[in-house]
């Protein structure tokens, strides 16, 4: 007849398969953590730097001599884009806590209601010194070197 009991090794085996199990689900639960955390922060500096690299990509677009030139709008600041020796320009401006851009007449006053959202943003400050454009959102600020020229009078 055997006898029922428990021996102090099977319960020491039972214990440190529990260590690592338990070790093993902190390990997961860890590393699930910082995996979540690496993603926000690689989505947020996407974010960021599309809303830029898109302004950048509109003013090279338009890099002719007078082409980008920037006035004075009813909502602030507004950056002209000049398609060509065209009288129509791509208008970038901010309203209502957002960065717009309207495709119209050089002339044509802003019309937020109908503009195209680029991004949120409650700062947009273009300013051209010399042959150098300077963008500021809250994004952050991208400085384009315009090749054809500095912006006409």
């Amino acid at each position: 007849m055997r006898q029922e009991g428990r021996s102090p090794v099977g319960m020491m085996m039972i214990g440190v398969v529990g260590l690592f199990i338990a070790g093993f689900l902190m390990l997961v639960l860890f590393g699930a953590g910082s995996y979540r955390a690496a993603v926000a922060g690689q989505a947020e500096n996407r974010d960021k730097r599309a809303v830029l690299s898109y302004l950048e990509t509109c003013v090279k677009g338009g890099d002719t001599a007078g082409g980008v030139t920037i006035r004075e709008g009813q909502t602030g600041p507004v950056l002209l884009i000049r398609e060509g020796s065209s009288d129509y320009a791509l208008h970038i401006y901010a309203a209502n806590g957002k960065l717009l851009e309207e495709y119209k007449a050089i002339d044509a006053a802003e019309a937020p209601e109908n503009a195209d959202v680029i991004a949120d943003t409650q700062t947009f400050v273009p300013v051209i010194d010399g042959g150098l454009l300077t963008v500021t959102t809250d994004e952050g600020r991208a400085v384009i070197f315009l090749r054809a020229g500095k912006e006409t009078p």
